[in-house]
């Protein structure tokens, strides 16, 4: 079995272990007490970026260096944020984007010496958005596979966000194993 699909059973193993919550509790919730909150939900793309914003601020705002992980599923959905992406990468010590390589010039994503681009072509991680800030004194982890809409409009993910340091170590380990020579061993959560 690959380091994906053990990912791909981990994800749906873990699921059921956090109690479920409407999209209402981003709005109800106080950026600061992300830090002490866990849940899953199906979120619509917008609710999804609102996550995303938050673990981006909160990594932005930590006085120490995290290693900053984020999956946009496809480079070309990465362009449209690079500016803030280009805010994020010196506050973090190192960025890794993970896509399938389908712009022109992939080396366009590059937005600083400390990021690392992985290309998810061909592997299932091209249905997985995840934005994982993982270092001392932070852990933030939203895990989500994209999932069929009902009515084939749009898209929405089903997924997880938890601040728990051993399961962003879990599924940061296995991004390791599937990509070794790119995205490192994460830290033992337990010398954070």
């Amino acid at each position: 079995m690959n380091a994906l699909s053990i990912l791909e059973n981990f994800y749906r193993r873990i699921m059921p272990s956090y109690p479920p919550q409407g999209e209402t509790l981003i709005t109800r919730v106080q950026p600061e007490a992300w830090r002490q909150l866990a849940f899953r939900s199906t979120l619509s793309v917008e609710a999804m970026t609102q996550i995303s914003h938050i673990i981006e601020d909160q990594a932005m705002q930590h006085p120490r260096p995290v290693c900053f992980h984020v999956s946009f599923q496809a480079l070309s959905r990465f362009l449209p944020q690079q500016e803030r992406y280009r805010r994020l990468a010196p506050r973090v010590e190192r960025l890794l984007l993970y896509g399938a390589f389908d712009i022109p010039d992939p080396e366009e994503a590059r937005i600083g010496p400390n990021v690392i681009l992985v290309n998810t072509e061909g592997t299932a991680l091209v249905s997985y958005w995840f934005v994982i800030a993982y270092g001392p004194g932070l852990s933030m982890c939203l895990l989500a596979q994209e999932i069929p809409a009902l009515d084939g409009q749009g898209r929405f993910y089903e997924g997880f966000y938890t601040f728990e340091p051993a399961v962003a170590y879990e599924v940061l380990s296995m991004l390791h194993m599937a990509f070794p020579s790119q995205a490192p061993a994460p830290a033992q959560f337990e010398e954070l």
